[in-house]
Parts: structure tokens; C-alpha cells; sequence
């Protein structure tokens, strides 16, 4: 099969750069008028700083201007650093909602998929416990190697009363629906995450694996598709979506991989153009590595 990524590359050339050439010069101008706003802010901190410093001199107004003038300093500095979040946040949102669904052609040919749709795997992966809702950002479906897959941008809630639930679970969910089944449901959790299914602990072959994951499975029996490849390549997701908890769910012939994250899902940066398709590595290899693991387990 042709090389992944340059399917992607082909793709973007062809079919994406045309359409993103209206959010490029959109992002040229954000560029120049939070570059302004910002650089606004920072000339009056730096002026507030200097009328501050003459303030010092004068003992009659020294107790009464310094802490507006201070006050004022600082919300200007701050302000200029703020201006600059803000507006990289509202930007990658933009790309979020009309970028993103055009890189679901390649390959794996993702459609948009109903909200909250998914509960019933979610709640047999015995991944989490106790749930009161489920909602979605969103959640899109494709299909590669024979393999149904399902990414959703997913939040569980805890059941407890109150106007504010606290959330079990932020992040993205991941479910891939296989041809072939294992017979059995193996649970892999990295070790910071909670443990909330019943089954007993196993150790892999893999040393490192073990250093970082803890293995549970519903009946004991050789576990086949934990290979060093499948190890690397499920390193290599959690590197992709920037996960700081890592949940692994395989029952009979559903896979759910549920991934807390360090940040959101977004892509791009303001001052990057969206002409080269360098700047969307971070994307594609979201997507290469699900691929990957496909590969992986459907050879096992």
C-alpha cells in the first residue's frame, strides 16, 4: 500500500489547499490585529512602568497614584499575553470545525457520526465506573483494513447530585470494531488510572509494557496480539494524542481505547500558514497511528 502520510500529502495538494486558501488570508489578518492589540497593550505597560517609576519621586501623590498606576501596569502586561491565547484558541476552534472534516477522506473515508451513540461498548469495556451521562463534542466514523473505526471527543460524568457534576472521564474515546474475534476481554491501564474491573491481574512478556501498564484479563490464556509491535505502536498513539492516562478495552471483537489528555484536540497555530502541509503532521499522525494498530492486530 502506498505510504500513509503521502496519501495524506496527495490529498492536501490536490483537494484541501484550495479549499483553505479563504482561512488563510482570514488568519493573516488575525495575525496583524492581534499582533497590533497585543503590542497595544504592551506599549501602555511599558508607559504605566515609567509613570510608576516618576510616581516614586513624589512623596505627595506616591499613596494614592502608585497602586492605580500598578494596577494598571499589570493588567496591560497581562492583557497583551491574553490577547495573543485568546485569539490562537478562537483560531484553532475555526480549524477544528471546517479543517478537520477535510482530512476525513483519506484512507479511512470518515463521516460525521450521530452524538452519543456509543454508550453501550463504553460501558461493556468495563473501563470505567459508574456513569451518569455521556456527551460528545464530536464523533466521526470510518472504515480501513476491514476494521469499523469510531473517534469521538467524549465526557463522562460522575453520578452525584448537584447543579455541576464533576467529570469521570475527559478525552478521546477511540473504538475499532474487527472481523475476527480473541474470545476474551483483556484490559490494559496505564498506572495512574483507576481500576475498575473485576478481573485479576497478569503480567505481559513485554518488561516495559508492565513498567507502565497493568494487564487484566477475563479468563487466563496466551494474549496473542500483545507483541513488542503492538507495544510501540500503542506508545506511539498515546505520544499522538498527548495522553496522561491511557485505558485499553479488548472484548470478543471490539476494541475501546479511551486516552485522558494533556490538551485539547486542536491542531495548527496562528502564526503558521495553512498552505504547507508540514503544519499538519500533528493531524495526520493522528490519524496513522490508529492505523498502524489496525495493521498490527489484524496480521496477529
Amino acid at each position: 500500500m502506498e505510504d500513509k502520510k503521502e496519501i495524506y500529502y496527495k490529498y492536501f495538494e490536490e483537494k484541501i489547499l484550495p479549499l483553505v486558501l479563504p482561512l488563510e488570508k482570514m488568519r493573516k489578518k488575525t495575525v496583524l490585529k492581534t499582533a497590533f492589540l497585543s503590542l497595544l497593550f504592551l506599549i501602555l505597560g511599558i508607559a504605566f512602568t515609567f509613570l510608576f517609576i516618576v510616581i516614586m519621586f513624589y512623596d505627595r501623590f506616591i499613596y494614592i497614584l502608585s497602586p492605580i498606576v500598578l494596577f494598571l501596569m499589570y493588567v496591560c502586561f497581562i492583557k497583551s499575553i491574553i490577547v495573543l491565547i485568546v485569539a490562537g484558541k478562537d483560531f484553532q476552534d475555526k480549524l477544528q470545525q471546517r479543517v478537520l472534516p477535510l482530512f476525513f477522506e483519506p484512507v479511512a473515508h470518515f463521516t460525521e457520526w450521530p452524538k452519543d451513540r456509543n454508550l453501550e461498548n463504553i460501558i461493556e469495556s468495563l473501563l470505567f465506573y459508574n456513569f451518569d451521562t455521556q456527551e460528545e463534542n464530536f464523533s466521526f466514523f470510518g472504515l480501513y483494513n476491514n476494521t469499523n473505526i469510531i473517534i469521538s471527543d467524549t465526557k463522562l460524568t460522575m453520578p452525584v447530585k448537584g447543579a455541576v457534576k464533576p467529570d469521570l472521564f475527559k478525552g478521546i474515546i477511540i473504538q475499532l470494531e474487527f472481523d475476527k474475534s480473541i474470545n476474551n476481554h483483556v484490559i490494559l491501564m496505564s498506572k495512574n488510572e483507576k481500576k475498575a474491573n473485576p478481573y485479576h491481574a497478569f503480567k505481559s512478556d513485554i518488561p516495559e509494557l508492565n513498567r507502565y501498564l497493568d494487564l487484566f484479563q477475563k479468563k487466563a490464556g496466551n494474549i496473542n496480539f500483545i507483541t513488542p509491535d503492538f507495544w510501540n505502536a500503542i506508545k506511539k498513539l498515546g505520544e499522538a494524542y498527548t495522553a496522561k492516562g491511557f485505558d485499553f478495552s479488548y472484548r470478543n471483537n471490539v476494541i475501546v481505547i479511551a486516552l485522558r489528555q494533556k490538551r485539547p484536540l486542536r491542531f495548527g497555530f496562528l502564526f503558521k500558514s495553512l498552505l504547507k502541509v508540514k503544519n499538519y503532521d500533528e493531524l495526520i499522525e493522528r490519524f496513522i497511528v490508529i492505523y498502524d494498530l489496525i495493521d498490527i492486530l489484524n496480521n496477529n
